[in-house]
């Protein structure tokens, strides 16, 4: 599955004394690309609400390799992993000028049915629907 990519310019409130990125904006930019996957997908975080669910993230695992910095040009990709049972999803970021990785990340959601807060161990159907849709147009492109 192909990810989709969002290019960044490190902001200056984002850096510490150092110029380099804190560690807790790291989540930021995994939240914007996911925000940007999960609309090319065509189903972002206000159709999932509008069908009854949240999906609240349950897990977050993330592997820092190099330091960001103030100014520099970086690719966020997203990449779908699992959907069945859970929204996974694979992230990659990037010097947008060398392709360098500089952090690998995953994370992981459940639906969660709204008002009830019952956790879903199974995707909704919905948004299963949506996703092999996605993908059926996306292997005809």
């Amino acid at each position: 599955m192909e990810p989709v990519a969002l290019h960044y310019e490190i902001p200056f409130f984002d850096v510490d004394a150092y110029r380099v990125v804190w560690h807790g904006n790291y989540p930021k930019y995994l939240e914007m690309s996911r925000c940007a996957l999960l609309e090319e997908i065509g189903c972002p975080y206000h159709v999932m609400e509008e069908q009854g669910f949240f999906f609240p993230i349950v897990d977050l695992q993330m592997k820092y390799i190099k330091p960001l910095l103030f100014k520099q040009q970086i690719i966020i990709e997203a990449t779908l992993v699992d959907w069945e049972h859970r929204l996974k999803i694979k992230y990659l970021i990037k010097d947008a000028t060398t392709g360098e990785i500089y952090t690998k990340a995953t994370t992981s959601q459940f639906a969660v049915s709204m008002p009830d807060h019952i956790t879903q161990y199974v995707s909704p159907e919905f948004l299963t629907n949506t996703i092999e849709q996605w993908m059926k147009a996306q292997q005809s492109d």
